[in-house]
């Protein structure tokens, strides 16, 4: 029979999986104030911010798997560490390697967790405390109950088999508060500054200096030479068809610049009569990797990753959302997080990544970067308003979609 655990250990493995069963439940509350769309104590500035960590694609993805968010994972994990420290009390030579088990599967889980903190570029500090707590509940289980840190195969089995039995009820009791927890924040946006009663009002009250740069962007349109685009067909479009005003817009998904224009272009279309404009998407990656016209590459491939995985999901009725979380959550792109957002809009990523290696999605990024070079690009975003090179100037375009792009 094994002597009973030693005082310190049982007091530090109470102690700390109480602790982070505490703390997860208040990240859970924290996590519907977000969702409510009021700002969480955790949130400090743009690094150290836990919604951004659990604002995620890997969050989400978590939440949409299992049904409910991390902050539920921690919760599990508490309630069961407390119950297998409970049990241990009574019966060591079980429950040593059970708890032990635990202990190291906590720890592997930091792990995963640590990395999707690190690809959102952001710092979340209830769960640097969760970190700590766990660690502290290993070094409880792993040193200070004695005998071997690392349980033999049996034991490992074992604890892995009462892990599971008391992890079911508890994760089927979260499902309630898990499905109850929304995904997205469900508030209104904050109050807009008034705007005018409409786009010709806005247009009149403009200044002399934007109405100079309005004037001197349509002079520049007017006499840009027209770009025969006879051999690139359309092969998605936002808008209708015979809109008066036709864009086409060359990006590259790491482009400063043309996330800025991808924003205008929406508010644009908030202020813009209904179905005067369009906005047919192309593709011009800044990477030699895939663009021979380009010297230098980053290595990471996710210029060229970026352009072709939107080209496999142009064909989605999503693909405009997808194209607006990538320019969103452009500081942290890695082609991981490409695919999570890809995920979590409903793309099948088995096909989704055979589409990206194939040689057609290879033959159409060519089409676009001959196109460019026909248009003569000088860099990001390549903008084209009716055939002809358009200055990237939001007043110019708004003007044109109020007013007519005629010559």
């Amino acid at each position: 029979m094994a002597p009973a655990p030693r005082p310190s250990a049982l007091v530090t493995l109470f102690g700390s999986s109480a602790a982070l069963l505490g703390l997860a439940i208040y990240q859970w509350l924290e996590l519907l104030e977000i969702r409510a769309g009021r700002p969480a104590a955790c949130a400090v500035n743009a690094t150290i911010d836990c919604a951004a960590v659990w604002d995620s694609p890997f969050a989400h993805l978590v939440h949409d798997t299992l049904g409910i968010p991390v902050a539920g994972l921690g919760v599990l994990w508490g309630v069961v560490a407390l119950v297998l420290t409970f049990l241990l009390t009574q019966k060591p030579t079980l429950f040593e390697g059970a708890v032990k088990t635990w202990a190291l599967l906590g720890l592997l889980s930091c792990v995963t967790f640590i990395s999707a903190s690190v690809q959102a570029q952001a710092v979340c500090l209830t769960c640097l405390g969760t970190y700590v707590l766990t660690a502290v509940f290993a070094f409880g289980a792993l040193k200070l109950l004695g005998g071997p840190a690392v349980p033999g195969p049996r034991a490992v089995a074992g604890g892995l088999g009462w892990g599971l039995v008391l992890s079911f009820p508890v994760f089927l009791a979260l499902q309630y508060p898990g499905s109850n927890t929304p995904k997205k924040t469900t508030a209104l946006p904050p109050a807009q500054p008034e705007r005018p009663a409409d786009a010709r009002t806005l247009l009149a009250g403009l200044p002399a200096s934007e109405r100079e740069t309005l004037n001197w962007a349509r002079t520049e349109w007017r006499q840009a030479p027209s770009v025969d685009a006879s051999a690139y067909p359309t092969h998605v479009r936002h808008g209708p068809d015979d809109a008066p005003v036709r864009i086409v817009e060359f990006t590259d998904v790491l482009c400063p610049h043309c996330a800025d224009f991808v924003a205008v272009l929406g508010e644009l279309e908030k202020l813009a009569p209904p179905g005067s404009f369009s906005v047919e998407p192309r593709y011009y990656p800044l990477d030699s990797e895939c663009n021979p016209a380009v010297n230098g590459t980053l290595g990471n491939g996710v210029r060229c990753f970026g352009a072709k995985l939107q080209i496999c999901s142009e064909s989605s009725p999503r693909f405009f959302q997808l194209r607006a979380e990538l320019f969103a959550n452009q500081r942290r792109l890695d082609q991981g997080m490409m695919l999570a957002l890809a995920r979590t809009l409903g793309a099948d990523l088995e096909v989704l990544q055979a589409c990206i290696k194939s040689p057609e999605t290879a033959q159409r990024l060519a089409e676009d970067l001959a196109y460019a070079k026909a248009a003569d690009i000088k860099g990001t975003p390549l903008v084209l308003v009716n055939g002809r090179s358009a200055p990237s100037v939001p007043t110019f375009l708004l003007d044109l979609m109020v007013n007519g792009a005629g010559p």
